[in-house]
């Protein structure tokens, strides 16, 4: 199956879903879970943009995005917090996405840009990578995986994120 030129947007996950189609937020029904605001700290910025949850896929352990991978993955000590389903990862990333959750970076850049953290203590992490086209040009942050944490998160709080903006 091709790369839709837009993604699709669907309620739930299903495993027929293109690994790049997005998942609605479980509430709002919006294709974006959240925005993360231009936010500039040791001279470097990060990008604007809004946070979305894709289908993803599970290349191995600590490999993937989406819902697919953060199941895989976590699926094991999910259902401790709620999460009973694959159905149920996008609700338990909306539970970590939430208005004025910290941003945190490491300011370990990957090919894409710099990946960012949102944490609500206790929920857990969500991580966040920018998502760029061929050109190099951002687009949003994608969330490539989510888990519970009883800690403080890593590296410089550097924002809040904003929700209920579409």
């Amino acid at each position: 199956m091709s790369k839709p030129q837009t993604p699709f947007l669907s309620p739930v996950y299903v495993s027929t879903l293109h690994k790049d189609d997005l998942i609605a937020h479980p509430t709002t029904g919006h294709q974006s879970f959240g925005f993360v605001p231009e936010i500039t700290s040791r001279g470097i910025t990060l990008p604007g943009g809004h946070i979305h949850l894709r289908a993803g896929r599970h290349i191995g352990p600590n490999k993937g995005y989406g819902v697919k991978h953060i199941w895989d993955e976590h699926g094991h000590e999910l259902p401790r917090w709620g999460c009973k389903t694959v159905d149920d990862v996008a609700a338990y990333v909306a539970s970590v996405i939430v208005h004025k959750a910290p941003i945190y970076c490491e300011f370990h850049q990957t090919k894409n840009g710099y990946r960012i953290a949102v944490l609500r203590s206790s929920k857990g992490f969500v991580i966040l990578e920018p998502v760029v086209d061929e050109d190099h040009v951002f687009e949003f942050y994608s969330v490539v995986t989510a888990y519970k944490i009883n800690r403080r998160g890593h590296g410089t709080e550097v924002g809040k994120v904003i929700c209920n903006v579409e």
